[in-house]
């Protein structure tokens, strides 16, 4: 008995950990992935996208306190370089540059060699990663 109550008390502890750690990202933590399946075209021609929190749909399905709307704005040519909206994605398809209607305004506290994700009803950077010169995220 001792043993089962032990076991559920250490997954409840893990389980609480790790909805925690989901939960309290920084945008320093940030780790993006490129996608394939985004049908936004990147400045050398790539078909792809990033992926992140920001446009992650949780296994509980609520989303109300996610972005709705968010471009991805190379912070070396100041231009959107992707987009997503979940109520296009909720309908099953991916978001185009063109879905989107944002106008960037550079700001110099932006890092250098980086994309800066912005959420589109606040204007706020919401997170930001480095990359390389082709878009690549830099680990």
């Amino acid at each position: 008995m001792k043993n089962r109550l032990l076991a559920a008390v250490v997954l409840a502890l893990v389980s609480v950990g790790a909805l925690s750690a989901c939960g309290v990202q920084s945008a320093a933590s940030v780790q993006p992935e490129r996608s394939g399946q985004s049908t936004t075209s990147r400045l050398d021609g790539h078909v792809g996208g990033y992926e992140g929190w920001w446009n992650a749909t949780p296994a509980s399905g609520a989303t109300a306190a996610l972005p709705q709307e968010t471009v991805a704005v190379n912070t070396e040519t100041n231009q959107v370089v992707d987009a997503f909206n979940r109520r296009i994605n909720d309908a099953g398809r991916p978001t185009k540059l063109s879905d989107v209607r944002y106008t960037v305004t550079p700001d110099t506290a932006w890092p250098e060699h980086s994309v800066v994700i912005i959420d589109t009803a606040t204007d706020r950077v919401i997170a930001d990663f480095r990359v390389d010169a082709k878009g690549e995220p830099i680990r």
